[in-house]
């Protein structure tokens, strides 16, 4: 049984890679608006973001995008609190071109693992926090030509089971 299912994930591993064409690399600019307990934490100020990523197409619409992105929320301050959060996560998302062919309309979704930072200060406390947890997200993109692209994605994280940590993230990327 074991060496069946070995022998099955090399054949399907060796067809995806014969299938797929040489991969592309690229950087993305972000621009995250932050929602639920983030957006409360941050005292909803949007944080900028960059990333890089690969692209591998696989054809007839389906493309996988291996990427590693960091994110920062700037300080909020209430009164005498001062707060930030940050986020490096590292993940791959699956984009399907509805023309069946690398250009145009996309939708995507994607997986990540997630290291969040916080930092809190007041006058009795300066502390940081950093927790690591899965990403999920969701979007819509459009593939301008072969090297530019634009994205709106809707990520989620639950950071503790009280605390979600969402943000709404426009993108734009840029292929070599």
């Amino acid at each position: 049984m074991k060496t069946s299912f070995f022998a099955t994930l090399t054949l399907l591993t060796a067809t995806a890679s014969l299938q797929a064409e040489a991969p592309r690399y690229g950087v993305q600019g972000l621009a995250n608006i932050p929602l639920g307990d983030l957006k409360t934490y941050v005292d909803s100020k949007p944080g900028p973001g960059f990333g890089i990523h690969g692209t591998f197409d696989m054809g007839e619409g389906h493309m996988l995008r291996p990427r590693l992105d960091y994110s920062v929320f700037p300080e909020a301050s209430f009164t005498t609190v001062k707060q930030n959060a940050s986020s490096f996560s590292l993940g791959g998302d699956y984009l399907y071109f509805i023309a069946e062919k690398p250009e145009g309309l996309y939708v995507t979704l994607g997986l990540s693992a997630v290291r969040w930072s916080f930092e809190h200060k007041d006058a009795a406390i300066d502390t940081t926090t950093h927790t690591t947890k899965v990403g999920l997200a969701a979007g819509v993109g459009y593939q301008w030509n072969a090297t530019l692209g634009t994205e709106v994605r809707w990520l989620r994280s639950n950071v503790a089971s009280n605390f979600k940590a969402d943000a709404l993230q426009g993108g734009v990327t840029v292929r070599f």
